[in-house]
């Protein structure tokens, strides 16, 4: 695994963290301000008229409600209009700085044998998932061990599925090598619907399918496969000497 000052974010790293987080913030805003305006419109509903006449304070509570409920609809207009346009511009600036950082560093990436390819693809993932390096980072810090991955095999009644899985952002990051090629789109649909099982597609990070070799119909399948459980799903190639991205997916968990 990296040593510690290899895990220290970048400047670019620290920005594409930030972007993702400050676009997070968009849904929770407008959650917030819904609140507030449903509290608001109870409160109205629950005044009495004739408490405005005789208690000056009604008339307080009133200006106060009335002021929460126009800033609270102001900025759910404002988040329904611009807010859209604004997360579409951001995460469009997620994705080509995932796919620059994976084309980059699988440039600069060999691997040593079979042997080790799961564990020379991961260091080179430390460079290209920004989340992946920080999750690092911290259990170094809490347990003075790096990310561990672990092998998991799910022995379900048509035959065992291993996979190799690691916690992200309380996600799965899942990578699975087919050694056995070429691989075919029932098989890739296969392991697909099992991870989904397993973990739900809300709760992975990404999956990671390296193979030597993959049947020309998965391309054609691809965007039907991904689209159909809403996973962020990458087809890697494994070279003589490195890696080499088939399919990046655009979907970001």
């Amino acid at each position: 695994m990296k040593k510690d000052e290899s895990l220290e974010l970048s400047i670019q790293e620290q920005m594409y963290i930030y972007t993702k987080n400050y676009s997070k913030m968009f849904p929770k805003v407008v959650i917030i301000f819904g609140s507030l305006l449903i509290l608001s419109l109870c409160i109205f509903q629950n005044m009495n008229i004739n408490n405005l006449l005789t208690d000056p304070s009604s008339k307080y509570l009133m200006l106060y409600a009335g002021t929460i409920a126009a800033i609270s609809g102001t900025a759910i207009a404002w988040f329904a209009h611009k807010g859209k346009s604004e997360q579409s511009q951001l995460r469009t600036i997620m994705k080509k700085y995932t796919n620059d950082s994976y084309f980059l560093a699988m440039g600069l990436t060999s691997h040593k044998n079979d042997k080790n390819i799961i564990n020379d693809f991961y260091d080179m993932c430390l460079e290209v998932f920004p989340e992946l390096k920080q999750a690092d980072k911290e259990s170094l810090k809490e347990t003075g061990k790096t990310l561990e991955l672990e092998d998991l095999t799910l022995e379900l009644e048509d035959g065992d599925y291993t996979f190799t899985v690691g916690d992200i952002s309380n996600k799965k990051f899942i990578i699975k090598y087919f050694e056995k090629t070429p691989v075919n789109y029932e098989q890739l649909n296969e392991y697909l619907q099992i991870t989904w099982d397993e973990y739900g597609g809300n709760n992975i990070f990404r999956l990671i399918c390296l193979a030597k070799n993959f049947d020309s119909n998965i391309l054609k399948k691809y965007t039907k496969l991904m689209e159909s459980k809403n996973i962020p799903l990458d087809l890697i190639l494994v070279t003589d000497n490195g890696f080499s991205g088939l399919k990046i997916s655009d979907f970001l968990n």
